[in-house]
C-alpha cells in the first residue's frame, strides 16, 4: 500500500521515535502532522523533516484539546500514537499508586481519549499503530509499572482490531532506544547502561528511534496485518532481565 498523500497524524511526533516516523513518512510523500505539547519542540523537529509537514500543539491527555485538535485537523487516514508519559519505574515495593495511576493516565487513557476523539474523523478502512514497550512482554524486576501500562496497551490495541475492523490496530513493542529522554542521565552512567543492554542483546547494540520508525511505517503501509504485536527490541524477549525496556524512561 503507497502512503504517498495520505494524512497521518503522529501524537508524540516532536521526538524520538515519533519524529523519525515523520520523517519516513515524509520521505514517502505521506501528508504528515505531528502533534506534541511544547510549540518550540515542534517547530524544530519541522526543521528536521524534508517534505511535506504541519505541526499542532495540543496535550493527548486533555479530552478538550483532543477536540479542538481534530476540529482543526479534519480527516485522517493513519493515526501513530507514539506519546510516552511519566513511568511507574523501579520495585514493586517503592511504586506507590500516584505514580502508577500517573503512568496509566499519562499513557493508557491518552491512547484510549485519542482514537475515541480521532475515530469520527479517521478513514474506516486506515490503521492506527501504538507504541507500548518491551516491560510488557519480558519480565524484568524494577518494570512491573512499565510492564501494567504497556500490557494493557498491546490487549487494548489487540480487542480493538476486531471491535473496529475494518480499520486496522498494530502495537509496536521498543526494545531499548537512545532517545532524548535519557539526556538528562549522567554520560557515564548512561553510557554503561546501554553498553550492558547491548552485551545482553542477540543483535549486539541497542535500538534507534529509526528502528520504530521502520517498523511503525511497515504497520501503516500492510493492509493484510491488523491485530498484530511487533517485537522491535534486539532479542530482548529472549536476552532476559538484562535487555531493559523501550518505554523511553531513564533507570
Amino acid at each position: 500500500m503507497s502512503l504517498s498523500q495520505q494524512r497521518i497524524l503522529i501524537i508524540g511526533g516532536s521526538n524520538g521515535m515519533g519524529l523519525a516516523a515523520a520523517q519516513r513518512l515524509a520521505a514517502l510523500q505521506a501528508d504528515v502532522m505531528i502533534v506534541g505539547r511544547s510549540q518550540e519542540k515542534l517547530d524544530k523537529a519541522l526543521s528536521a523533516i524534508e517534505g511535506p509537514a504541519a505541526a499542532y500543539v495540543a496535550d493527548f491527555t486533555d479530552a478538550q484539546s483532543l477536540g479542538a485538535l481534530f476540529q482543526r485537523v479534519g480527516h485522517i487516514d493513519h493515526l501513530v500514537l507514539a506519546a510516552s508519559s511519566s513511568a511507574a519505574w523501579g520495585p514493586f515495593s517503592s511504586v506507590g499508586a500516584t505514580a502508577l495511576r500517573g503512568a496509566l493516565e499519562g499513557k493508557l487513557l491518552g491512547y484510549w481519549q485519542t482514537l475515541q476523539a480521532a475515530l469520527p474523523h479517521l478513514r474506516r478502512d486506515g490503521s492506527v499503530v501504538m507504541l507500548s514497550g518491551a516491560a510488557s512482554r519480558t519480565a524484568m524486576p524494577g518494570t512491573a509499572g512499565l510492564a501494567a501500562v504497556n500490557g494493557a496497551i498491546t490487549q487494548m490495541a489487540q480487542t480493538l482490531a476486531k471491535e473496529l475492523a475494518p480499520l486496522r490496530v498494530n502495537v509496536v513493542s521498543p526494545g531499548l532506544v537512545d532517545t532524548p529522554a535519557y539526556e538528562g542521565m549522567p554520560a557515564d552512567g548512561k553510557a554503561a547502561m546501554f553498553a550492558g543492554a547491548a552485551r545482553s542483546l542477540p543483535v549486539g547494540r541497542t535500538g534507534t528511534s529509526d528502528d520504530i520508525a521502520e517498523a511503525i511505517v511497515y504497520l501503516l503501509g500492510n493492509g493484510f496485518t491488523t491485530g498484530a504485536l511487533l517485537d522491535v527490541d534486539g532479542g530482548a524477549r529472549m536476552a532476559g532481565s538484562g535487555s531493559m525496556n523501550g518505554d523511553q524512561s531513564p533507570a
